[in-house]
């Protein structure tokens, strides 16, 4: 016990006196499991309360964006879910009506402990030159929401390529080319996903030569074996755009179908069906859903 102290002793002394010694080795002998630990620290933001009383009135040089962060003021008579509503105006000129539902967040306190709404948000493009935004409270019912403005682009959708095989047709539209892929009721294309996600597929009904006028189709996403979405459009030719390596396909104007991913990694199946046309073609995007606090 005394050899131990004396350990204990000199290292405090080490540290304090602050001794130059060489960094020790560390080698583990044994492999043990590991984890990793992520610590959350809590920061401070600065708010400005908006009631119907009180709008918030600013103004910014553009083009940029701007991202409105917005919290409702909790009470204890609230039910699990309130809803509130903010006017937007620019410039004296146009306004609109942004709608939210939020729920009590379990890290957000104001001063004396005050409680919160997860914050809710949306993007102001800001054209060119100065301009001028008021924001107002037209419906809450604590009658007061925490805004926070801060510079920011909206999150962009990234592409995502499916797996292997799969048959690549490239679309050409006012000279740029984008790669889609082949889908048929028997040959689905496959993609993997990791969530919480959004994904977007754009999606294309593949015509050939003796098929005219609007034709319905139905793209259907499987998961497990099982159906999990599906979708159906009403196609029309394509009259800008064309299959630069399959001159054989005339490809249908394009739409879009979104899906929601839950948390965890998916493999996801589209087939096309519902139609007489033999194939379709997709193509990938995707962008991580936001986690609200």
């Amino acid at each position: 016990m005394k050899k131990v102290g004396k350990l204990i002793l000199g290292i405090a002394l080490g540290g304090f006196l602050g001794l130059t010694a060489q960094t020790p080795n560390l080698e583990v002998k044994k492999i043990s499991p590991r984890t990793t630990i992520s610590v959350v620290k809590r920061i401070e933001q600065e708010y400005y309360l908006l009631t119907k009383d009180k709008p918030l009135e600013f103004s910014v040089d553009g083009p940029t964006y701007l991202r409105v962060y917005t919290r409702l003021l909790w009470q204890a008579t609230m039910t699990q879910k309130e809803s509130y509503k903010i006017i937007v105006s620019e410039d004296q000129e146009s306004e609109k009506i942004m709608s939210f539902t939020s729920e009590l967040s379990r890290t957000a306190r104001g001063a004396n402990r005050t409680q919160y709404g997860k914050w809710r948000s949306f993007y102001l493009e800001v054209p060119k030159g100065k301009h001028n935004y008021k924001l107002t409270l037209l419906e809450a019912k604590s009658e007061t929401v925490a805004v926070r403005i801060s510079f920011e682009r909206p999150t962009e959708y990234r592409k995502i390529v499916p797996e292997k095989p799969y048959r690549e047709l490239q679309f050409v539209e006012r000279e740029k080319i984008i790669p889609y892929y082949e889908v048929t009721l028997k040959n689905p294309v496959k993609v993997k996903i990791e969530g919480p996600a959004i994904l977007k597929v754009s999606c294309r009904l593949n015509y050939d030569y003796t098929m005219e006028g609007k034709q319905n189709y139905t793209i259907a996403a499987i998961v497990g074996g099982k159906e999990w979405q599906t979708k159906t459009f009403k196609a029309s030719k394509s009259e800008t755009g064309l299959y630069k390596n399959a001159p054989e396909l005339i490809p249908s104007v394009a739409s879009n179908m979104y899906l929601d991913i839950p948390p965890g990694s998916y493999l996801i199946e589209f087939i096309i069906k519902g139609t007489l046309a033999k194939s379709g073609a997709l193509t990938f995007y995707y962008k991580p859903k936001e986690q609200y606090e």
